[in-house]
């Protein structure tokens, strides 16, 4: 570690403790589907009481300049965190955005929203295709049954999109309005459906 890193002093057990935190959070946004620097790099800015320059980051957390270059990069773009000024340094200096709530928010409305949209559009645009195709077939007996499934998903979709908006505008997040399409969704398949 540098002489200028905050955990470089004689705790050992400190500079052990953020490798753990910075480690597991790695892991933890690698199974969100974000590169585990990420994670390790919010982690230590996160938990740092002061800003930290990249040099810094990559003493705590083993990694490759690039690899905290790259990391950085992203968390910014994510807005996870901001680079500060530091009177009468030219190093670049960072910090996290410590709202944890606001994070995952902000994560949420950014991505999964994203997802769910696309996933509603395309199961639209799936029954448009089918209820067009029932009616140039209707003797065709398998596509009523397509079509009420597909209708499940996409009531299914649309709930879910309504919950994720939710949540990422107000934090606030409850499964009551999806209990009931559940229920009709899950309750109308049979072992002999599946």
């Amino acid at each position: 570690m540098t002489a200028d890193s905050p955990f470089s002093g004689p705790s050992e057990k400190h500079a052990r403790a953020i490798g753990l935190v910075s480690e597991t959070m790695g892991e933890l946004v690698e199974f969100w589907g974000f590169k585990a620097s990420m994670g390790r790099i919010w982690a230590c800015l996160y938990l740092s009481s002061q800003p930290l320059t990249a040099t810094q980051l990559a003493d705590l957390t083993g990694l490759s300049a690039g690899a905290i270059s790259m990391g950085m990069h992203e968390l910014a773009q994510w807005g996870l965190i901001r680079r500060v000024p530091v009177p009468g340094e030219r190093k670049r200096y960072y910090t996290a955005y410590t709202d944890v709530w606001e994070v995952v928010r902000r994560i949420v409305r950014e991505r999964e929203l994203r997802l769910i949209g696309r996933a509603v559009e395309r199961f639209e645009e799936a029954l448009a295709l089918l209820k067009a195709e029932a009616a140039e077939n209707p003797e065709d007996p398998d596509l009523p049954r397509v079509i009420s499934r597909l209708q499940g998903l996409l009531t299914l979709a649309r709930t879910g999109y309504g919950l994720v908006e939710r949540f990422s505008e107000v934090g606030d997040f409850s499964l009551t309005p999806i209990r009931g399409t559940l229920s009709r969704f899950l309750g109308g398949t049979s072992a002999g459906d599946a």
